[in-house]
């Protein structure tokens, strides 16, 4: 976790009223040099850690019952991990399903800077590239751009679950 990218996520979760009552769930939430649970300390919302391995800052496996058990979730924040998944489409489908009608997903990821293996690294991502990953698993993308921060130079993905057609 680095700076811009916590300025990036609280920006985001303000101006959604992320911390009024909703249930947030943290895709990568291993405390690696910090989490965004911290945004949500004294609000009314229900933070949930996800990760790949237990430690802190991981209140749910994925893949496991209760990551399968989640629904009608109103966000999905992800932030400094989707350059560390081998099957980016998988997830975002595993998230689609969790997510309520018209819920919000943010993903952050380097769009520059070096390869860091934690375990793996996929690589860096351009607008192009996030929002036709995030588009193609069937989310509305609100907007994608690029922060100007050095050295990371985030990619900011921002998208809703479409509505359901009643």
């Amino acid at each position: 976790m680095h700076d811009t990218s916590l300025h990036t996520m609280r920006i985001f979760i303000e101006e959604n009223g992320l911390r009024d009552g909703k249930t947030i769930v943290d895709i990568g939430s291993y405390n690696i040099n910090g989490s965004y649970r911290s945004l949500f300390d004294g609000s009314q919302s229900k933070y949930i850690g996800v990760d790949i391995i237990p430690g802190p800052n991981v209140d749910i496996l994925i893949d496991s019952p209760k990551w399968k058990a989640l629904k009608n979730v109103d966000a999905v924040i992800s932030g400094q991990t989707f350059e560390h998944v081998v099957d980016i489409p998988l997830l975002l489908n595993q998230i689609n399903k969790i997510l309520k009608s018209g819920g919000l997903l943010c993903v952050i990821v380097p769009s520059q800077g070096p390869a860091h293996s934690y375990p793996i690294f996929r690589g860096n991502f351009t607008v192009e590239e996030m929002s036709g990953l995030v588009s193609d698993a069937g989310f509305i993308v609100d907007s994608c751009t690029i922060t100007q921060v050095p050295i990371w130079f985030d990619c900011c993905c921002i998208a809703h679950k479409a509505k359901a057609v009643k």
